[in-house]
């Protein structure tokens, strides 16, 4: 949100990864962007796209996820975060670089943050505690050029003051007394075991006609459902078997995406997500055979944890 107030201007054009992180979308819609959005292959951003784009609407602003993207869980190869580096220097053009999931790795560390590699000054790099520790510390971090920090501060200043102090005093103690590298080592035990449970369950339960990734790092399956269906359906079946996720429509810049949903296999143990993943084989089951016509459930009836 800050950096959308410091550098986006109404009718500015941004470009974003299809799809991408809904809270960016919101945040830029809300500042008056254009959104642009440059399709992923298993390299990550489609370099060569992003190029056109560069050239015909001389964007504001480029903003990424490389690393176990939200939602689709992607990471950016090497080669192609040099590509996108190289891009913006030629068009001189700020990327702005999402970063909460990057510690999270649970076969073998990423490729390095684009930030580290950066030698011209045209990243900016955000990252947050929130996913790493515990989503109400609400507190992060950026890297980038002295003067971009000092604007946002500026308007961080006339927004709210400044963070909590308290809690950044508590994430300080926390990282010092090194708290911090053991809790990370914890996560990346446990969390390969859940997303395990999910992936093992998808595969072993649901019926044929949902596609999904089997993501490296980070928190969150990217799934698409096939023949058709659409996920806003599903969510009305799955809803009235106490399970909820959350609708792919909104990562998508055009509004597209119907047909996908994101799960998190973070929260619950392994026993709850083979449950769970056991009701929405049922419920997609019940979809499929179209045994119920009711109305699909509308945005705001259910509101699971993003």
């Amino acid at each position: 949100d800050l950096i959308a107030r410091a550098l986006i201007k109404p009718g500015d054009p941004v470009v974003v990864e299809t799809p991408s992180y809904l809270g960016a979308l919101s945040a830029f819609r809300a500042a008056g962007a254009r959104l642009l959005g440059v399709p992923m292959d298993r390299e990550g951003l489609r370099t060569d796209v992003l190029e056109r784009l560069l050239i015909r609407y001389r964007p504001q602003l480029i903003y990424t996820l490389p690393t176990f993207q939200n939602p689709s869980g992607r990471v950016m190869s090497l080669e192609r975060r040099q590509t996108l580096l190289s891009l913006a220097q030629r068009y001189q053009v700020p990327i702005l670089e999402d970063d909460p999931y990057g510690e999270l790795y649970y076969d073998e560390p990423p490729p390095p943050p684009l930030k580290s590699l950066d030698r011209q000054g045209h990243a900016i790099y955000l990252s947050t505690f929130s996913k790493i520790l515990f989503p109400g510390i609400r507190l992060g971090w950026l890297v980038a050029p002295r003067p971009v920090v000092d604007r946002l501060a500026s308007i961080k200043q006339y927004t709210d003051l400044h963070t909590n102090t308290l809690a950044q005093w508590a994430v300080t103690e926390f990282i010092h007394r090194g708290w911090l590298d053991s809790h990370l080592a914890t996560l990346r035990r446990e969390y390969p075991r859940r997303r395990r449970a999910m992936l093992d369950a998808l595969r072993d339960l649901t019926p044929h006609g949902l596609y999904w990734n089997e993501p490296p790092g980070g928190f969150y399956v990217w799934c698409r459902l096939g023949q058709g269906l659409r996920s806003r359906e599903l969510l009305t079946e799955a809803v009235r078997r106490r399970v909820v996720f959350v609708l792919g429509e909104p990562f998508y810049a055009d509004g597209d995406g119907q047909d996908t949903f994101r799960l998190n296999f973070t929260y619950h143990s392994e026993r709850d997500i083979q449950e769970g993943i056991r009701r929405l084989s049922q419920a997609l089951a019940t979809l499929r055979r179209g045994r119920r016509k009711r109305p699909a459930i509308q945005p705001g009836e259910a509101r699971p944890i993003v």
